[in-house]
């Protein structure tokens, strides 16, 4: 299992392949079946739905508001005829059975630094992780369409300053451990944090709830 993997000794055989130049990442897109423009929009609704929060909301308000809305508006712009809902061990998200791709949503603490790697911003379960097993196993990166059967699963992570990234992560200790591709989207620099947030920042913290299956 991911879990038993001394994940140090991991990270370090894994080159990351990083996606940064307009370019390159349409092409990279085109190949998974998915659009740019769709990929923003998720994130604009995201950011706007967390703006709704205020400091009489609970701390955890904006981050709720965000994944909540991230989550349906990835859906709306993305599920059809190549992709459809994706509901299965607590993970939501979107599945292109043709190419064996997740696709799901993720607030983290930071996206699109070449120096730093993004965090989730609440604990990822084990259904998580074992969505992510499939990222890990084979030819290191492996791109779509698969031959091998897994699954590789990524995660459209936004972080509080609106900048975005497509990343297809390993995930250990509840946490991402690894990181195989990274699609940069958005920097985040030419947005104005204002723009989205009519609160005091320091009463709202990202937060994506723990789905638990009744």
């Amino acid at each position: 299992m991911v879990r038993n993997i001394n994940m140090g000794i991991l990270m370090n055989m894994i080159a990351t392949q990083v996606w940064k130049e307009p370019w390159d990442v349409d092409r990279r897109l085109a190949e998974l079946e998915l659009r740019r423009d769709a990929l923003l929009n998720v994130v604009n609704v995201a950011i706007s739905a967390g703006a709704d929060a205020t400091p009489y909301h609970p701390a955890n308000a904006e981050g709720t508001l965000r994944y909540q809305n991230g989550v349906w508006s990835l859906r709306d712009q993305l599920v059809g005829k190549k992709w459809s809902v994706h509901r299965e061990e607590s993970v939501e998200a979107i599945r292109n059975d043709k190419l064996r791709v997740k696709v799901a949503f993720a607030n983290v603490d930071i996206a699109c630094d070449d120096d730093q790697m993004p965090k989730p911003r609440s604990p990822k379960g084990a259904g998580s992780e074992r969505a992510c097993s499939g990222n890990l196993f084979g030819d290191l990166p492996r791109y779509a369409p698969r031959q091998n059967g897994e699954w590789t699963t990524y995660y459209l992570m936004v972080d509080e300053e609106g900048a975005a990234e497509l990343t297809s992560p390993v995930i250990s200790g509840d946490t991402f451990s690894a990181y195989i591709e990274r699609i940069y989207l958005l920097d985040g620099k030419s947005a104005d944090p204002e723009e989205f947030s009519i609160s005091d920042r320091d009463f709202v913290n990202d937060f994506d709830p723990l789905v638990i299956r009744k």
